[in-house]
């Protein structure tokens, strides 16, 4: 929840550093500044009955993943406790944790939030 909830960086300033001046001339107003994109790991627990079927689920979660909604590579993650819907796509696979024979395993995947700007429910 912090990694969604961490708001999202500005982009720079654009400035003009003109030597006649001292410091720099911001060409426009701060508060029009715009949005950076944002990358984010969010972690997984996946549970499976084997080590075969867990390998199947992550495969399968990846290439969801990978197309995200109708096929556009972006992911909606709504949140209702928070009231938004992040609009995320896919990176890859951070992090893999797999405990064992038991079927389960922590997976932090990687994702850009290319316009954080656009979240809503």
């Amino acid at each position: 929840m912090n990694t969604l909830m961490k708001p999202a960086p500005m982009k720079a300033l654009v400035t003009n550093e003109n030597a006649s001046l001292h410091g720099s001339l911001v060409l426009y107003a701060p508060s029009a500044r715009r949005y950076q994109k944002q990358d984010m790991s969010l972690l997984f627990y996946m549970e499976a009955l084997s080590l075969t079927d867990l390998n199947r689920q992550v495969n399968a979660l990846v290439e969801h993943l990978k197309n995200g909604k109708d096929n556009s590579g972006l992911n909606e993650l709504k949140v209702p406790e928070l009231g938004t819907c992040y609009r995320l796509v896919y990176v890859s696979v951070d992090k893999y944790t797999n405990f064992g024979v038991s079927g389960s395993a922590t997976i932090s995947i990687k994702f850009t939030e290319p316009n954080p700007n656009n979240r809503t429910i």
